[in-house]
């Protein structure tokens, strides 16, 4: 006898939403939330007395990074002061990853990468954006990594919703990231930047996530041990992990701060010559 379909499971088939009803929707929501906060600041630019001045304001709202910072800082006091616990707590804000079974090195180590990956998507990718594009494309990148952090696609709930503004985010950060992790190099360890593209083979990494990109980059740079088996929600991910001297430690958490004010400051030169190359071909005209 033939098995009979129950009705309502025929039912719930034509009410869940498939996965195209997911992208569908989720690139409607983000398209909805980012042109009319983009159209409302292109519109107001044209009445700015010193438009100049109006894109400073809003490369420097898109490119703050202070707060990351002072917490990254935060958690290196506690864990030297043998706060374990509050090392944990103000650090689970930063990750989705589970912090309880996390030892001193652990917190150290998620602390260092979440700190680097941060400030290559939200500020050196700005940075890029600003240069090479202008003001509304960075605002746009900006607005939709946000919404990226709010829809993470390794949040079960936006495991296909968010696909689409994360799709969108990996295309702006697709070059910069790639530029950066070579800057990285560069000012950390000078021309063995070469040994590192030879051994890498970077022609074959061109699909890699932006995060393995540049944990991979940092650690060669650092010279330290990053990257590894993270758990989400009781679930082991595995991932490569890229071995250096050691395991990084709250005393090594310096190091970092140290590489990011280097390239920050590298990045920061170039914007002032473009600026400075663009003033001086319109006063020249």
């Amino acid at each position: 006898m033939a098995d009979r379909v129950c009705p309502t499971d025929s039912l719930a088939a034509k009410l869940l939403p498939k996965k195209t009803q997911f992208w569908i929707s989720g690139s409607l929501a983000a398209f909805m939330i980012i042109m009319p906060n983009l159209l409302i600041l292109v519109i107001f630019r044209e009445f700015v007395y010193y438009p100049e001045l109006f894109d400073a304001i809003i490369l420097y709202l898109c490119i703050q990074f202070s707060s990351h910072i002072q917490r990254f800082q935060h958690i290196r006091q506690a864990l030297l002061t043998g706060k374990k616990k509050l090392a944990k707590d103000l650090l689970a804000p930063m990750v989705l990853r589970e912090t309880a079974m996390l030892s001193d090195v652990g917190v150290s180590k998620a602390a260092i990468e979440t700190l680097l990956l941060r400030f290559h998507y939200q500020a050196l990718v700005c940075s890029f954006l600003f240069i090479v594009f202008g003001p509304f494309t960075l605002l746009t990148y900006r607005l939709c990594y946000e919404l990226h952090l709010v829809w993470n696609t390794k949040i079960d709930a936006y495991r296909e919703f968010g696909k689409p503004v994360a799709k969108l985010v990996m295309l702006f950060q697709w070059l910069p990231i790639r530029l950066n992790s070579l800057l990285c190099i560069l000012l950390n360890r000078g021309f063995t930047l070469f040994s590192y593209l030879k051994a890498q083979r970077l022609t074959s990494h061109w699909n890699e996530s932006h995060g393995a990109i540049l944990l991979r980059a940092n650690h060669f740079a650092l010279d330290v041990n990053l990257s590894g088996a993270v758990f989400y929600k009781g679930t082991k991910v595995r991932r490569t992990k890229y071995i250096g001297r050691g395991e990084p430690t709250a005393q090594f958490m310096p190091n970092v701060i140290a590489i990011v004010n280097r390239v920050l400051a590298v990045n920061l030169l170039l914007l002032l010559l473009t600026c400075l190359i663009i003033n001086t071909l319109f006063t020249s005209i």
